[in-house]
């Protein structure tokens, strides 16, 4: 049987992309574009698994099927919007949608499970999402205004049916009455996502399955039972479409052993025309937040910092502007991870923060700065170059001038540590 060709896409910025395609060559990947997204990659051979690269580790891409990248790919947010993400983990498509909005945009991503919760964290993280938020809430009943999302996705829990390659035994664990309770949870997160958009808004389903009582069936409750219109998609190059049963205009991919997995997406509109501004909460967030002269001290550029970062009890937490504006407290929201104060109030960025400043910093270059970063990676330490000041607490690693994180710099020593 043919081995699955893995799909990747890049969830650094779109001007770092060249120097993380340069990385991967350089550590012996060989990849090719795939048409329908630009930041998507498509694996043709490597020295060992992708998910053990240095782009890896640093969050620079996101290994992901392809047709799981369609969802975001159809909703297409436009840069700077606020999203909603009522399924969120792991992340696959909550951090392309953060991809999508940019810096100065938006996404919340909502898991009702602790566990899961916790996994869509780390994976945020570790790419550094600044602008995701993420809450714990049951989906179907969102702590949340009526008609304050113009951008929605819902990736509801579904029968599977289109992984059956990666998960074999997912058609006898999903068969006949065993899938009653996930068509009636669909339904609820659907109307929940009407009861959400604003007019004019739009939400986009998606499953992978190929099941049509959780795919085209549902399209058609939107649309007869909850008012929703159906718009057309147009067609998705790379992609061998199937004709969908009772709606035309949707994507239909049945899975292809060795290339894609079935999924189904549907990009539904509400009718009308939104009014004025989105909705400000009045419940928001209050947090002592680290000011322009502690982040400098950290040797970051507060111009480069495009949300607000908030202190509560020992922990940083990235706030955005959008959800200091949008989200109420009572949401029980929390921005991404930034790092933690000392004893005496000082901040200590995560070594995962790859904002840029005139601080300290390390510059390596080429296979040998690739075999250096390795070392460290692995406990090992190198010796702090001049551009690493005396009394300096953290250095940025550069890599051909791209960022990937900080390193603790002990007694004229630079180790990566994120204890």
């Amino acid at each position: 049987m043919t081995a699955p060709r893995r799909s990747f896409r890049f969830a650094c910025p779109a001007e770092e992309i060249p120097v993380a395609e340069a990385m991967l060559r350089m550590q012996g990947f060989e990849f090719e574009s795939d048409p329908f997204f630009g930041p998507a990659r498509r694996l043709i051979s490597g020295p060992k698994a992708l998910g053990s690269s240095l782009a890896a580790f640093f969050g620079l891409i996101y290994i992901q099927d392809r047709a799981s990248m369609l969802p975001p790919v159809a909703l297409d947010p436009p840069k700077g919007a606020s999203v909603l993400d009522m399924c969120s983990s792991p992340g696959s498509k909550t951090s392309q949608l953060a991809w999508l909005v940019g810096p100065h945009g938006m996404v919340l991503g909502n898991e009702p499970s602790p566990v899961r919760l916790a996994n869509l964290r780390r994976n945020l993280h570790t790419m550094g999402l600044s602008q995701v938020v993420t809450c714990c809430q049951s989906g179907e009943k969102l702590p949340l205004p009526s008609a304050s999302w113009d951008w929605i996705q819902l990736d509801p829990p579904c029968s599977g049916w289109g992984t059956v390659e990666k998960n074999p035994k997912v058609m006898d664990m999903w068969k006949d009455d065993k899938v009653g309770p996930l068509i009636r949870l669909q339904k609820e997160l659907l109307r929940e996502a009407e009861r959400l958009l604003r007019p004019g808004g739009v939400v986009v389903y998606s499953t992978c399955t190929t099941d049509v009582e959780e795919n085209e069936k549902q399209v058609i409750f939107a649309r007869e039972e909850l008012g929703l219109e159906l718009e057309t998609l147009d067609d998705v190059p790379g992609f061998d479409l199937q004709a969908p049963q009772g709606c035309e205009g949707v994507w239909c991919l049945n899975p292809k052993m060795g290339d894609t997995q079935g999924f189904f997406v549907a990009r539904l509109r509400k009718p009308g025309k939104a009014e004025g501004p989105v909705p400000y909460t009045a419940d928001p967030v209050q947090a002592e937040v680290v000011s322009e002269a502690q982040l400098r001290e950290q040797g970051i550029d507060p111009r480069r910092v495009h949300a607000e970062i908030g202190m509560f009890g020992g922990s940083l937490h990235a706030l955005p502007v959008q959800a200091l504006a949008m989200l109420p407290d009572s949401l029980h929201w929390q921005g991404l991870y930034m790092g933690k104060t000392g004893k005496n109030g000082d901040i200590r960025l995560s070594p995962r923060v790859r904002l840029e400043g005139p601080g300290a910093h390390v510059d390596l270059e080429g296979t040998e700065g690739l075999r250096l970063i390795e070392g460290l990676l692995t406990g090992q330490s190198l010796t702090a170059p001049d551009s690493v000041p005396a009394g300096s607490r953290t250095a940025l690693l550069r890599w051909d001038g791209l960022p990937l994180g900080r390193l603790n710099v002990k007694n004229k020593r630079l180790i990566w540590s994120e204890r």
